[in-house]
C-alpha cells in the first residue's frame, strides 16, 4: 500500500473506531475558551482521568477569567494539589487570568503562546477544541501511534512530526480526529505493550506487521 493510501486508509478507519469508543471527561462537552484551556493547563503531564473531578472542582470555584484572576493562591493550590506541578499551575492560571479577564480567552496561535504554561499543544488544542480551527496536536502518545504505523522516527519536538500530523488531519473533521488518536493512543496503541488484539489497522500497520508471530 502506498503512503497517501496508507494515510488516508488510517484516517478514515480512525474516525469511523472513533464512533464507538471516545471516551467522555467533562472538558469534552465544552467549547468556551476558557474552560477548554483551563483543561489543557491541567492536562499537561497528568492522566486525563486523575484531571476529571480536579476540573470540575476548579470551573465550580473559579467560574470566568475574572473569577481566576481573584483566586488565592493558596485556596487554588490546594485544588490541584493532586495533579502536580500545583505551584507553577497555580500561578499560570492566577496570571492567565489577570491577562485576559478583559479580553478573554486568544483565537490566535501566537496570543496564544505567549501565556503562561501554554506551548504548542496546548495552543493548538485550543484553537481546534474551543475555535474549531483544524489544528493537529502532537505529544509522545500521538508519536508513538503514527511511527508505529508508519515506520516513522518521529519526535514530537520536531518541526517535520507537526508537519507530517496536520497532512493526516482531516480538516472537516479535526476535532473528532484529534480527540479519536489520543484516545486510541490511550486505550489500544499503548507505551510498551500495545493492544493490537483491539487495533482496527493491523492489516497496514508496520509495527504489526514487524512483530507478529506464528
Amino acid at each position: 500500500m502506498k503512503h497517501r493510501q496508507r494515510v488516508e486508509h488510517f484516517r478514515t478507519d480512525l474516525l469511523n473506531w472513533a464512533e464507538d469508543n471516545l471516551r467522555s471527561f467533562p472538558w469534552r462537552d465544552t467549547t468556551d475558551p476558557y474552560e477548554v484551556l483551563v483543561a489543557e493547563i491541567l492536562l499537561q503531564k497528568t492522566a486525563a482521568e486523575k484531571v476529571a473531578p480536579i476540573y470540575i472542582e476548579l470551573l465550580a470555584t473559579y467560574p470566568s477569567l475574572n473569577d481566576l484572576a481573584e483566586a488565592d493562591r493558596e485556596r487554588l493550590g490546594d485544588i490541584i494539589y493532586s495533579l502536580g506541578f500545583q505551584n507553577q499551575r497555580s500561578d499560570a492560571l492566577i496570571k492567565i487570568g489577570q491577562e485576559l479577564r478583559d479580553s478573554g480567552v486568544p483565537s490566535e496561535f501566537q496570543d496564544l503562546l505567549e501565556l503562561p504554561y501554554v506551548g504548542r499543544y496546548a495552543a493548538n488544542a485550543t484553537l481546534c477544541f474551543a475555535y474549531d480551527e483544524p489544528q493537529p496536536i502532537v505529544d509522545a502518545n500521538v508519536v508513538r501511534v503514527y511511527n508505529r504505523i508508519f515506520d516513522k522516527d518521529f519526535d514530537y519536538r520536531d518541526e517535520d512530526t507537526w508537519s507530517f500530523a496536520a497532512a493526516v488531519l482531516p480538516a472537516e473533521d479535526a476535532r473528532r480526529f484529534n480527540l479519536a488518536i489520543l484516545d486510541f493512543a490511550a486505550m489500544v496503541c499503548h507505551p510498551k505493550v500495545p493492544d493490537c488484539d483491539k487495533c482496527f489497522f493491523t492489516d497496514s500497520c508496520h509495527y504489526y506487521q514487524a512483530n507478529k508471530t506464528g
